[in-house]
């Protein structure tokens, strides 16, 4: 994420869409928080809409969402229960890590004006339950 301390209050970013288990996912993160979380950041993972799921299917997954620490080495890390997705629809942590943690300069998160999010995918398998 670049120019992440220069990025609009209100609104988030998007990642470019990446595949994993032959599905399409992305991230988005809300810079200064979602709704009533505006002391942290937000991230939230996405199964993208535009991905030719079948409607009555759903991906069960267990995600684990970093934010890297490029000085330490001591990256900030979370990791999901079992979680169903669907097309359009995600998952994530409105409170994902304090923004005055993120943005301490003592710490790596955010170097230069950017900071690396990095999401690991473990994708269980289907549900046909409504």
């Amino acid at each position: 994420m670049n120019n992440f301390l220069e990025l609009d209050l209100d609104h988030f970013v998007r990642s470019p869409a990446f595949e994993v288990g032959g599905h399409k996912w992305y991230v988005q993160m809300y810079p200064c928080g979602k709704r009533y979380s505006t002391d942290c950041l937000s991230l939230y993972l996405y199964l993208d809409a535009s991905d030719e799921l079948h409607l009555e299917s759903k991906k069960v997954v267990v995600m684990t969402v970093s934010i890297l620490d490029r000085k330490n080495g001591i990256h900030f890390t979370r990791t999901s229960g079992l979680l169903v997705f669907t097309g359009g629809h995600g998952w994530g942590w409105a409170n994902f890590l304090e923004l005055k943690k993120l943005k301490d300069p003592s710490g790596g998160y955010v170097v230069e004006s950017s900071c690396v999010v990095k999401a690991d995918l473990t994708i269980i398998g289907l549900s046909n339950d409504s």
